[in-house]
């Protein structure tokens, strides 16, 4: 900006310059065959904006009827029409410019809205025996007409291009698009220009059907059925990185792959998106029902009217009173609010997926779109999160049943009901295990609230949709949920080799973790291990078992006395702590009479011992000392005998340390779900506190003993067990760190609201950890401690943290094959255009010609599509079967691979990051 503040005054000149004639202008007319003076006119389109005569401008200019003239008169530049400057005002249609029509059907009166502003024209039609239609007229020259019989008002298409970019992409409404225009067209007041709002409004929304057919392949029809003959869904966007059967899937697979090629979606309610009553589909009917993502009405009501006094699906959660207040205020209202599902793993709508909700979240409404977005796929398995599946999933067999013919499910359909990660928690305790994805086999790092984010995509257009008629409210999502899937089938490249580029490392170290606890439990424990291991087994298999996973109640945390910190109670401690200091001092001498000598060379007159806190006076053990000075302070074999106290006290440390880890976790969960008041919840918080002082009485005591045995016996193998214990470490199995920027978030908050915590001696403590709460947070990783001197001794349902390493490998492995599938599809789809080239006989030949050129073109975006992913992605492609291959691979003696990522344009919300990512 330094350099513009220093240019800014010449740029103002050179703005101010474009407003008058510029140079050259005295010598006449700038065109070159031409001696003409009379130099005034000029375009304010056109690249050079030369000055020319009356003639030239009118010859240059004649079919350019949309180009803004502008004309030099009274010191300025006066906005003028080229029909104003013509003897013959109108435009002739269908004949070169140059060439009049024998047979005018004109002048029609026509207001043309184009990027530059609005128009008004004079149009002679062609009247020519065989000449095309009147629609066929305008639509060939660029223009697309309000009605199709007498228009007399037009959009060109480069306007309707733009206009529907900017509501896709900048939710730009086409109320303030239109004005726009108006303010581009007055030129501040000076000119009156026609409204045009309403005929607009209609020719946006004809277009986007236009071209969402077109896309789909419509216009290709072999059979020429034409539109009305689309089948549900058809223009919708598949997500080609789910299996398609018959298109990117095998035909046939093992048992053990199955897992590989089942379908996870996941659905939900959106009560934002309300539709008020302000009109009727008699009025505005929907131009493409059923044609892509919203169901079609008549079907979707038919079957509705079955079960008008059905009551809505109950709720196990705690974000039931947001769920009540999300249906209040529906007076007045068509819709409450609408259901969708989409793909769990892309966040891609799903076909005839998306619907209405007329009163509420009800099953009639949530089983039609269900088995509307699933129907005709020929799979063996399929994966359902809802936030309230276990309540949707009960009877949901016998509901099945009672579906109308065309969404019968096929035999042998095997479909599983998981709660969203987010959610779960919320749930009471026995939806935990058996509706977790963390304990689920086969679906990575799936979470289920990609239904969610998509949300946050549709809610932008909440204002505009909510006062629209059904038939527009319909059309509008279905084009925004068309074009959320054409930005994530753009942005397949890069997404999936995010994941992939995330999921090898991780997969390692999991894998590596899980290898390191099982050795570390199996040694004295191997017996309940392995029997641990059949629990998960059959439970996996048969999940009304128990849940191996859950922690009994009987574990509940055990509450202490209460521990308040006094300034009386701590002198008392110190106190007694010296005491006990002197008694040591007294017996010291017996076992390292060498030391009060040397203490007292060591000692000045000034260098007096503090007795004020006892808890800082050195003991002056044997490990206090460099080795040469122990033989001759020391006894034989004290040394000795404290390294095997010490290394004693270490291992006893970090067991209590575990124990009382284990204890918190307890303490939380019972707190979570059964403490609530004031008065209970200060009990509670004594009981805490009181845990969280013998953790870190634990943690001082294993770091003090650590330290002199490292005195003691120097460097070495030892230190693979009792290893530096840090902060970070000290955290359970269900807790995860805090970076810097979650711990900063923290103290901030607590300074905010005077939080702090102290400990006995009033030092702030700071908080390292934070409870995951059952989330599954895969991408922490366990604590060393828990894997250290048989860690899982006597809590074998902790192991079940362990899920992680399962679930990366997985992860590995499915986006692996999404690759696959993504690069199938796209050698499929081109096939599929090219077979359509010429599937269309017995059509005009430019017809034919355009036939041929779209699907050319669409074959070919999807053959580069396929050809640059394959490339992108084969070099981490091959990092990821070394790692499935071989999970303790070192690949820090490879060289890190480099890996670009292509430039996106983000739609929704900004997304920022850096484009380069190493995998090392």
């Amino acid at each position: 900006m330094l350099g513009f503040i220093r240019e800014r005054n010449k740029i103002l000149d050179a703005f101010l310059r474009r407003e008058g004639r510029g140079t050259g202008w005295e010598d006449g007319c700038m065109d070159e065959s031409c001696l003409s003076t009379d130099a005034k006119y000029r375009c304010q389109d056109c690249f050079v904006r030369r000055l020319l005569c009356h003639a030239c401008m009118v010859e240059r200019y004649q079919d350019e009827p949309l180009h803004i003239i502008e004309e030099w008169r009274d010191n300025y530049f006066h906005p003028c029409s080229l029909a104003s400057l013509s003897e013959n005002r109108r435009v002739q249609l269908v004949h070169p410019p140059a060439q009049y029509c024998n047979f005018p059907d004109g002048p029609h009166p026509m207001v043309v809205l184009d990027n530059n502003g609005i128009h008004q024209l004079e149009i002679d039609f062609c009247g020519c025996v065989g000449a095309p239609s009147i629609c066929d007229q305008v639509i060939d020259i660029g223009w697309y007409p309000a009605t199709k019989t007498a228009p007399e008002t037009c959009a060109t298409l480069s306007l309707l291009k733009r206009f529907h970019t900017l509501n896709l992409q900048a939710r730009v409404s086409a109320y303030d698009f239109y004005n726009s225009l108006e303010v581009v067209s007055e030129r501040g007041g000076m000119q009156v220009v026609p409204d045009r709002r309403e005929q607009f409004t209609l020719i946006a929304r004809e277009y986007r059907h236009v071209q969402q057919c077109k896309r789909a392949g419509r216009g290709h029809d072999e059979l020429l059925h034409g539109i009305k003959a689309t089948a549900p869904g058809e223009c919708g966007i598949d997500c080609r990185a789910c299996p398609v059967p018959g298109v990117n899937i095998p035909d046939e697979y093992t048992p053990e792959d199955a897992w590989l090629y089942q379908l996870l979606l996941s659905q939900d309610a959106n009560f934002k998106l309300k539709g008020r009553d302000t009109s009727s589909r008699d009025k505005d009917p929907s131009l493409g029902p059923g044609f892509a993502y919203v169901v079609a009405n008549d079907q979707y009501l038919a079957h509705l009217s079955k079960y008008v006094d059905e009551d809505e699906i109950s709720h196990c959660v705690a974000f039931a009173a947001l769920w009540r207040a999300n249906n209040k205020r529906a007076k007045g209202l068509r819709t409450t609010g609408i259901a969708s599902v989409s793909c769990s793993r892309h966040e891609v709508f799903r076909k005839n997926g998306t619907g209405d909700l007329q009163k509420g979240e009800r099953y009639s409404n949530i089983d039609y779109l269900f088995f509307m977005s699933i129907i005709g796929i020929a799979l063996s398995s399929i994966l359902v999160s809802y936030d309230i599946a276990c309540q949707w999933s009960i009877n949901f067999w016998k509901r099945a049943k009672k579906m109308p013919s065309y969404l019968q499910l096929p035999p042998g359909l095997r479909i599983q009901f998981k709660v969203p990660k987010f959610h779960l928690p919320l749930h009471v305790k026995k939806c935990h295990g058996p509706y977790s994805f963390n304990y689920t086999k086969g679906v990575g790092r799936t979470d289920g609230e990609g239904v969610e984010r998509n949300w946050s995509w549709l809610n932008m257009i909440v204002r505009s949709v909510s006062v629209m008629g059904p038939g527009s409210r319909e059309d509008t999502i279905d084009d925004f949920c068309g074009y959320a899937n054409w930005r994530k089938t753009v942005g397949f490249g890069n997404s999936l080799l995010r994941k992939l580029v995330l999921a090898i490392p991780k997969a390692i170290l999991h894998g590596q973790a899980f290898q390191a606890f099982t050795e570390g439990v199996r040694e004295g424990h191997e017996d309940e291990l392995e029997a641990w291991g059949e629990e998960i087994k059959a439970w996996e298999v048969d999940s009304e078992k128990k849940c191996p996973y859950e922690y009994p109640e009987e574990q509940e945390a055990r509450r202490r006395e209460r521990t308040s910190i006094q300034a009386a109670d701590l002198q008392r401690k110190r106190t007694q702590t010296l005491s006990l200091i002197q008694r040591f001092r007294d017996e010291q001498v017996h076992f390292m009479p060498g030391l009060k000598s040397h203490l007292e060379g060591l000692q000045s007159s000034s260098d007096t011992e503090s007795t004020s806190r006892p808890e800082d006076m050195k003991l002056h053990l044997p490990s206090a000392w460099p080795a040469t000075l122990r033989q001759t302070l020391c006894i034989t074999g004290l040394p000795e005998e404290e390294e095997r106290l010490r290394a004693a006290q270490a291992w006893d440390a970090l067991r209590e340390l575990r124990r009382q880890l284990r204890t918190r976790m307890l303490a939380h969960q019972f707190k979570r779900a059964h403490i609530s008041g004031q008065a209970a919840y200060t009990k509670s918080q004594q009981l805490h506190n009181s845990i969280e002082q013998r953790i870190r009485a634990a943690a001082t005591s294993y770091k003090t003993a650590r330290a002199a045995l490292l005195s003691l016996r120097g460097p070495g193998e030892w230190e693979t067990d009792l290893r530096v214990l840090t902060n970070q470490d000290i955290r359970g199995m269900n807790e995860w760190t805090l970076n810097e920027q979650e711990k900063e978030e923290d103290r901030r908050a607590r300074n905010i609201v005077g939080a702090d915590e102290l400990d006995e001696f009033g030092e702030v403590i700071e908080r390292t950890v934070r409870f995951n709460l059952e989330m599954g947070e895969g991408n922490r990783f366990l604590s060393w401690i828990w894997y250290a001197g048989g860690a899982g001794a006597g809590s074998t349902t902790d192991e079940g943290k362990l899920h992680n390493a399962e679930r990366w490998r997985e992860e590995l492995l499915l986006v692996d094959e999404e690759m696959r599938r993504v690069l199938g599809y796209c050698g499929w789809k081109a096939a599929w255009w090219e077979a359509r080239a010429g599937a269309r006989t017995n059509v005009p030949h430019d017809v034919a010609e355009g036939l041929r050129a779209y699907a050319t073109e669409q074959a070919a975006r999807e053959r580069h599509w396929q050809s640059g992913w394959q490339a992108k992605w084969a070099a981490v492609r091959e990092r990821a079967r070394a790692a499935l291959l071989d999970e303790g691979v070192d690949f820090a003696r490879d060289p890190a691979i480099r890996v670009e990522l292509d430039d996106e344009v983000p739609y929704g919300e900004d997304r920022e990051g850096d484009n380069f990512h190493e995998l090392d």
